[in-house]
């Protein structure tokens, strides 16, 4: 009869060891989960963050000041009764003053290889026909 109760304490120690694994265990998941949850929300507010800004950007970009903008800025347009007046310094009128612009392209083209330099047009054709024969 002792030895009974030796087992039944055993296989309740048994059985407390194993409970407290498993709240252990189940804590340890519940962490896991409510630290992706977290991740999750973290991003979807990043996302949500960003797609407001591209929505002001997009509708920015719709409107004409923007396109006014841009076609001053990159087509050098400007407005039916606008003046414009640009500013330029004496150095920048003077800085390639002393730049021969006809001997750099000259010396460029003499520098560069190129076997149809002194080819006729014809010629040319010939050699590029040719070249494609071979190639």
């Amino acid at each position: 009869m002792y030895s009974r109760f030796h087992y039944i304490l055993i296989g309740l120690i048994a059985v407390v060891v194993y409970l407290i694994y498993l709240i252990g265990y189940y804590k340890v998941q519940e962490y896991e989960t409510d630290s992706f949850t977290t991740l999750l929300r973290a991003q979807s507010d990043n996302v949500a963050r960003r797609n407001e800004e591209k929505e002001f950007l997009a509708s920015l970009i719709r409107t004409p000041a923007y396109e006014t903008l841009v076609a001053k800025s990159t087509q050098n347009k400007k407005l039916p009764g606008e003046e414009v007046i640009n500013i330029v310094t004496e150095e920048e009128i003077n800085g390639n003053a002393d730049i021969d612009t006809r001997a750099i392209i000259s010396d460029t083209t003499k520098a560069r290889n190129d076997p149809t330099r002194d080819m006729s047009n014809p010629q040319k054709w010939l050699y590029v026909i040719m070249r494609g024969i071979e190639g």
